[in-house]
Order: C-alpha cells, then sequence, then structure tokens
C-alpha cells in the first residue's frame, strides 16, 4: 500500500558541543528550535537541509 502527500523540509540543526537534532528555523528572529519542544537551539552554529519523500 503506497499513498502520496506532502513533507515539508525539515532541517538537522547543528550545535557547538557537536550534538545534531531536527529543528526548524524562525526567519523573523533568525533563530533555531527544537522540532519536539520548539525551545530555541541557542548555540547553533548551522544546519542542514533534510528533504525527503518517504516515511515508514
Amino acid at each position: 500500500m503506497s499513498q502520496e502527500f506532502a513533507v515539508e523540509t525539515g532541517l538537522i540543526v547543528l550545535s557547538r558541543d557537536g550534538c545534531a537534532q531536527f529543528g526548524r528555523r524562525d526567519f523573523v528572529t533568525g533563530w533555531f528550535h527544537s522540532e519536539p519542544d520548539g525551545r530555541r537551539i541557542a548555540d547553533a552554529v548551522g544546519a542542514v537541509e533534510l528533504d525527503f519523500d518517504m516515511v515508514h
């Protein structure tokens, strides 16, 4: 069974201590926020787009 649906592009946010987590960016403030709880990732140093078309 296969069904197509739109999935938004997410981010893998990298922090200063070497950790990576799923997140999003607020385009107004430029801050990165954690996906699970919405908290600001204060020590973020960058992000990589995560674009996928299949979820299992």
